[in-house]
């Protein structure tokens, strides 16, 4: 961990989790950056992440597919992320357990207000419900290889990689030529208006 005062400030006032201790490593809070974007898979993957996987593996390389989540770095150890019961704000410990293999990335040019408001735009989604029929679209839009196929329904709700996609739509950025509801996390982490971070 770094000696910074945002990290100071972390083991002073909220606990590491036991199960973060007893691993013993995390990224680096005071290198993670408002806006940067956190890609996740885990190394031994659930049905469903599987699944993911394997529709974005009909269209993209396997350094690419394998990313079946998407966060929102709010700084530090601070992140937005849709998730089954919706979109919440919360803290990285969960990734921080060697289960995990995480990719970071950062958008190009952007300055530091940009990428924070970045940040504060995902974080206006917070109780926003997660959009299960977007994950259908997402699949569909793979299978058929047609980023603009008009999808049956487009719910109301928001998945993971449509958060980053479209709060970074918000300051000026579009990551992939696809409808923001039918994004995955392979088109994220193949942009290439973003790069990637290496993290202490």
């Amino acid at each position: 961990m770094s000696d910074s005062p945002r990290s100071a400030g972390l083991s002073s006032q909220r606990p590491i989790p036991a199960v973060v201790r007893k691993f013993g490593q995390a990224l680096d809070p005071s290198a993670l950056e408002p806006g940067d974007l956190i890609l996740v898979a885990h190394r031994q993957p659930n049905w469903k992440s599987r699944q993911i996987c394997s529709y974005q593996a009909k269209m993209f390389p396997e350094e690419h597919a394998r990313w079946y989540h998407a966060a929102v770095s709010g700084g530090g150890y601070e992140i937005c992320e849709a998730t089954a019961r919706g979109v919440k704000a919360c803290e990285y410990w969960e990734y921080m357990t060697g289960k995990y293999d995480l990719k970071i990335r950062r958008l190009k040019g952007a300055d530091a207000a940009t990428r924070s408001r970045l940040a504060y735009y995902a974080a206006t989604y917070v109780n926003t419900k997660y959009g299960f029929w977007n994950i259908l679209n997402v699949a569909r839009t793979l299978t058929s290889g047609n980023d603009w196929n008009r999808p049956a329904i487009v719910s109301k709700g928001i998945i993971c990689s449509q958060l980053y996609f479209e709060a970074a739509m918000r300051v000026g950025y579009l990551l992939a030529r696809v409808r923001p509801e039918a994004v995955c996390p392979a088109q994220l982490s193949i942009s290439e208006i973003m790069d990637d971070v290496t993290v202490p």
